[in-house]
């Protein structure tokens, strides 16, 4: 009767956590006595190795890999000593890390979902400014050379006026005349700075100055066809990469609330 007394499975239970509990009482510790094993195994050594290989283009010898794994036992040694002192307490730099890692954990750990056709058409719908294509210039432009704002404002009054434009303009390697031309095809001959004023000038009248890299322009926007919203197609990947840049960051949010949910915070000066 004793003997299957003896085999219970909740004997030897008991019994284990008895000399866990003796363990502790003898020592004066509340550490876990598994805190001291440390066990390399061939995971581990193939890491080790795989980077060795990734630094070095070859695999390491006998008494380099003994060394690696010297080192790893080293840095798991005085890696847990410095749990046990509170090393990893208050410190800006090892909180920061932790943070972006569970960060990270979230973002592995969450629902990857492929975006249909639909979804994404509904993203554009909510977004139509991001996906309008270029608007469409016609244009006259002609280069008033590197002067003053002043001297360029009463060249293009007497343009105005009906001046010839030959009177003022300076030779320069760029097109004279522009028809159906994109802001972006504009930016690449005349630079972003040129393209970006384009919008603001009235169209048939000569307007400036017009800056560029080179200097100082006067032009005239003889037609203007406003930017029509792109199709899916278009513009497919930047909506995948907006769409999925927005998912991770509600994901993060959800997550963030779901823990905070759980502390109470205080915070001062706020009620």
């Amino acid at each position: 009767m004793l003997r299957k007394f003896l085999r219970e499975p909740l004997i030897h239970f008991l019994g284990g956590a008895l000399l866990i509990f003796a363990f502790f009482w003898a020592t004066g510790t509340d550490r876990d006595p598994a805190d001291y094993a440390i066990t390399i195994n061939e995971t581990d050594i193939d890491r080790l190795v795989a980077d060795w290989e990734r630094n070095f283009r070859r695999a390491p010898i006998r008494e380099e890999l003994d060394g690696l794994i010297d080192q790893e036992i080293a840095e798991e040694i005085y890696y847990r000593e410095a749990l046990r002192l509170g090393l990893d307490k208050n410190d800006p730099v090892i909180r920061r890390r932790l943070f972006k890692k569970m960060q990270f954990i979230e973002s592995e750990n969450s629902e990857d979902i492929a975006p249909t056709d639909a979804m994404l058409e509904q993203w554009m719908a909510r977004h139509p400014t991001n996906y309008s294509l270029s608007p469409l210039y016609d244009l006259e432009q002609i280069y008033l050379g590197q002067i003053s704002a002043a001297t360029a404002t009463d060249m293009v009054e007497q343009l105005q006026r009906g001046t010839p434009p030959a009177k003022f303009a300076k030779p320069l390697s760029l097109p004279v005349t522009l028809d159906d031309a994109t802001s972006e095809e504009i930016s690449r001959q005349f630079g972003d700075r040129f393209a970006g004023q384009l919008a603001a000038l009235e169209p048939g009248l000569w307007s400036g100055p017009v800056l560029s890299g080179f200097g100082v322009h006067a032009v005239k926007v003889t037609a203007r066809q406003p930017g029509e919203l792109a199709t899916l197609d278009e513009v497919r990947q930047r909506v995948i990469n907006d769409w999925s840049a927005a998912k991770r960051a509600g994901q993060k949010e959800k997550a963030l609330s779901r823990y905070r949910a759980q502390y109470e915070i205080t915070v001062a000066g706020r009620p």
